[in-house]
């Protein structure tokens, strides 16, 4: 049996501060996999839920967005539901890569500028699966930085090794850089993100 409660109708501030809280602690504790909570609403097939959760909690009418794989459905579902602008790639506040083996787009993300490095962007890339716990095929994360007391370690399905490396190189001149959240849909665990900001180190290897 399923442990994934049934869906209730999105609220738009209820479950958005309940994500909120969600997000900044995976942000604050890289590492760790949070879960967000399902709600019933309709989400184009190129977005996850989980994606399509945090665009309604952290967009806005002053962000810009682009989807990598660029369809109608996703730019006007995020347009729509959030009242935020598509634009190019490496001028955007969210980016979000539909296909984890699409890097070229987030070697182009804007990492910000020395008067404003948070003005860098913030990829949400869609993987297949997160778990602590091994899986076959998987690449394993050790993470280091800020948040995390020694060492966190994170299995990920469905994510190149080219990724990583482009993450390491974009946050190489700290302050500069790109936050990243790494997204699932879980049968297990519903929608789920991994925050992955531009002060953490990761070091991989495949499993």
């Amino acid at each position: 049996m399923s442990a994934v409660a049934e869906p209730k109708p999105y609220d738009r501030v209820f479950d958005a501060q309940k994500h909120y809280r969600t997000l900044l602690q995976c942000t604050a504790r890289p590492g760790t996999i949070g879960q967000l909570d399902d709600a019933l609403i309709e989400v184009p097939p190129q977005l996850n839920r989980a994606s399509a959760l945090l665009a309604l909690t952290l967009l806005s009418a002053d962000c810009t967005f682009h989807v990598t794989e660029e369809t109608p459905a996703a730019e006007q579902f995020l347009r729509g539901e959030t009242m935020a602008r598509p634009a190019a790639a490496e001028e955007v506040d969210f980016l979000f890569v539909t296909d984890a083996g699409r890097t070229e787009e987030v070697d182009r993300a804007k990492p910000g500028i020395l008067a404003y490095p948070e003005q860098g962007a913030t990829v949400v890339v869609q993987v297949n699966a997160l778990s602590p716990a091994p899986m076959p095929n998987a690449l394993r994360l050790a993470l280091s930085g800020p948040g995390i007391e020694s060492e966190a370690v994170v299995f990920v399905l469905g994510a190149p090794e080219r990724l990583f490396e482009i993450l390491r190189d974009r946050n190489a001149e700290f302050p500069l850089g790109v936050d990243a959240y790494l997204t699932c849909d879980s049968l297990s665990a519903g929608p789920c993100v991994l925050g992955l900001p531009r002060t953490t180190r990761i070091a991989w290897e495949r499993v």
